[in-house]
């Protein structure tokens, strides 16, 4: 009987054991499942607070693209309004601003004014100049020699029109560019006026009456001389 109970009690202590061991291992699988659901429900927090960041920062590179294409909407605008003001401002350039050969007409009628011929004069020219016409004929060329140091007297140079035109020219005396530095006196005997000119060659529209006239003036091909030849164009 003694026996018995021993055996009981053994059995007893081996269940003791035995639920002791179980519990353990409950208490400890209960840790894990506890620190699981801990790291689980931390990691949902972060994925949530991720996906929380992620959309807010959608959300500000939509409103900054939506922004971006409202400014390059209306750059674009600018740059159309820019590129029209610009069409337009080249075709009133084009159309105001003197090109030649204005800016060389400017520019000689400046000079002329700078020698010291009256505006009024050159304004009187402007104003009979008309288109030119066909001249039949040859124009009259006649030779002359250039005075070298001194004023020309009255026998040198040579003239047109039974004397009503008369040509001159001087150079410094021991002086060789005539292209540069020969002064012509052109004097129109009719009207009283004396064009004085610089350098060869030269160019001259005159009038005299129903005529329209050209004076051209070139170095000859001998030296010490230069040449004259007068065109005729009678008017009507």
């Amino acid at each position: 009987m003694a026996l018995g109970r021993k055996r009981s009690r053994e059995r007893r202590q081996r269940a003791t054991r035995w639920l002791w061991r179980v519990s353990q291992t409950v208490m400890v699988l209960l840790v894990f499942l506890g620190f699981g659901i801990l790291t689980y429900r931390g990691a949902e927090e972060m994925a949530r607070a991720e996906v929380t960041a992620l959309e807010t920062r959608l959300a500000e590179a939509t409103e900054r693209e939506s922004t971006a294409a409202v400014v390059q909407s209306r750059l674009a605008g600018e740059l159309a309004e820019a590129r029209t003001e610009s069409s337009t401002w080249r075709a009133r350039h084009e159309q105001e601003v003197p090109r030649p050969p204005f800016t060389d007409i400017l520019a000689l009628a400046a000079a002329r004014l700078g020698a010291g011929i009256a505006p009024e004069r050159l304004m009187e020219a402007l104003r009979s100049t008309e288109m030119p016409r066909r001249c039949e004929g040859r124009p009259i060329i006649r030779r002359f020699a250039i005075r070298f140091g001194g004023s020309p007297t009255a026998d040198e140079g040579t003239s047109f029109l039974d004397g009503l035109l008369r040509i001159t020219a001087t150079m410094p005396a021991g002086a060789e560019d005539v292209a540069r530095l020969a002064n012509l006196s052109v004097t129109s005997v009719w009207n009283g006026r004396t064009e004085t000119l610089t350098g060869l060659p030269q160019r001259l529209p005159l009038t005299l009456g129903n005529l329209d006239m050209e004076l051209s003036i070139t170095a000859s091909e001998m030296r010490g001389f230069a040449q004259a030849a007068l065109t005729t164009c009678p008017r009507g």
